[in-house]
């Protein structure tokens, strides 16, 4: 979901919720200043909406006419924090946090500091629990009430209950757009298309003149596999919001899943000029080094990762791929020397000691290290235990297409394995989901080869060349397909 998780969505949805109004009652005690309430109110929903320029400004003008008003500077935190202005955002986060405070009313105060806890303002985070207590009882129709309480089912894995709450949601207000969003993550997340599909059709209806309901059933489109039609979504969402990043970069992505790297990397270039100076253009470097290692694109995982390197030297995860980069070039010992002091410097950080979900990450990078490291100098057996490992700690509730990658590094490690069936186990939901994923393609045909099905080995490759076929001349696959197609054509003559 655009770069984030789900329950990240669900916080930054209740710091902005679109609704300035907070339910308890009427809007006219909020501000002296009427124009102050309308255009926190607009701002309010414009961020909601993904216009966060354009939100920013008239939230930084309601505060303007009122520096009181916390409502409008918890929207405005959103607004930053969504375009990575990091500094912009924890400022404007204190000072809602102490215009917050400052609220005599009890429930406004009480509905405000759920949406700040729920960005992890630590003096509002720990009240949360109590105050649901309270205004679920007080307030139980309240949007930003309901919405705290999916965000604490989320953080607890209760993901059924987050489903329901999003109905519950639609029960109150069968218009409330945003919920037809969520739920359509949540089916395409199960790997339910269809109703995924209709659920963001329904979210376009209601939103005709936003960007973001294309942005989202192109995302579910891409996901299936459904490239050319995911395009045009993205290109709709770009026609009504030039400046919607979220859609130039799904259009890179699915330019890429087809092989057309110069394309797709050009319109990612594209979104990194318009996000120049914050934090959304180094997402943007990293989005680009997963997908390719999806994509098993070894020399563009190796620019990548330079590029990477090179441009945020003292970032986090650097030290990381650059660990990746020595054992590609043979430097094993210095790569698993810096892995290792990489890694105990992530454990050794407050955050991983108070999020299950930072240890969560650090124990998962590790993982996968182990596993990419196995790749370039172990036996086949220790790759399939390497990355079973990794697939085990995902957990149950990860999304198909999250596993993508892990599955085909372990199909292909079966296949090393003389295991061909049991690399077929690991691409066939893959293929289901989307028959034109390159990489499982690839596997699909080679373990036909292997188990002599002549017959499914060739429709496996013509798959395979069709999914291809507006790809780069260059593109890896191209010579892949050919070398694959000898294969093919030999146990057609000689099955």
């Amino acid at each position: 979901m655009k770069w984030m998780f789900i329950g990240l969505f669900v916080a930054a949805l209740m710091v902005g919720a679109g609704f300035l109004l907070t339910d308890t009652g009427p809007n006219s005690n909020l501000s002296s200043s009427a124009e102050a309430i309308r255009l926190s109110e607009l701002g309010s929903q414009q961020v909601q909406s993904f216009k966060f320029t354009e939100g920013a400004q008239n939230l930084e003008t309601a505060l303007e006419l009122d520096p009181s008003l916390a409502e409008a500077a918890i929207s405005l935190a959103t607004a930053y924090g969504r375009v990575g202005k990091i500094e912009e955002y924890k400022k404007t986060l204190a000072l809602a946090d102490s215009l917050t405070n400052q609220i005599q009313d009890d429930n406004r105060r009480m509905v405000a500091q759920i949406r700040l806890g729920t960005r992890h303002q630590r003096s509002s985070q720990g009240l949360i629990d109590s105050l649901l207590t309270r205004l679920e009882k007080e307030l139980p129709d309240n949007i930003h009430v309901m919405l705290a309480r999916i965000g604490q089912l989320e953080k607890a894995g209760k993901v059924d209950e987050v489903y329901q709450g999003w109905q519950n949601i639609l029960v109150k207000n069968p218009n409330y757009a945003e919920a037809y969003n969520m739920l359509g993550y949540f089916e395409m997340n199960r790997g339910n298309f269809e109703p995924a599909i209709e659920h963001m059709k329904k979210y376009a209806f209601l939103a005709p003149d936003l960007a973001n309901p294309h942005d989202s059933l192109g995302e579910v489109l891409m996901v299936n596999g459904q490239y050319e039609e995911a395009a045009l979504e993205f290109r709709a969402a770009i026609a009504l919001q030039p400046d919607f990043y979220f859609s130039y970069l799904n259009l890179g992505k699915t330019l890429l899943y087809q092989g057309e790297i110069k394309s797709g990397i050009e319109i990612m270039t594209q979104v990194q000029e318009m996000v120049a100076g914050t934090d959304l253009g180094r997402n943007i470097d990293q989005d680009l080094v997963f997908t390719c290692l999806e994509m098993g694109m070894d020399e563009e995982v190796a620019q990548r990762t330079l590029t990477y390197v090179n441009e945020y030297p003292d970032h986090e995860l650097s030290p990381y791929f650059r660990s990746i980069r020595m054992a590609h070039m043979g430097k094993m010992s210095e790569s698993q020397a810096l892995m290792d002091s990489t890694v105990a410097a992530w454990r050794s950080h407050e955050m991983y000691h108070a999020s299950t979900k930072s240890r969560q990450n650090v124990d998962m990078a590790e993982k996968r290290y182990e596993a990419y490291m196995a790749d370039l100098a172990d036996q086949p057996s220790t790759r399939i235990r390497k990355w079973n490992s990794v697939l085990n700690g995902m957990g149950e509730f990860v999304p198909l297409q999250n596993q993508r990658s892990a599955r085909i590094k372990l199909a292909n490690a079966y296949m090393d394995n003389g295991e061909p069936l049991k690399a077929q186990e690991q691409i066939r939901p893959i293929l289901e989901a989307n028959n034109r994923l390159v990489p499982a393609l690839v596997v699909a045909v080679r373990s036909d080869l292997a188990l002599k099905k002549a017959q499914q080995a060739r429709l496996a490759l013509e798959q395979l060349k069709w999914s291809i076929q507006q790809s780069d001349e260059d593109f890896y696959a191209r010579k892949t397909a050919a070398l694959l197609e000898e294969r093919v054509i030999d146990l057609e003559g000689h099955p």
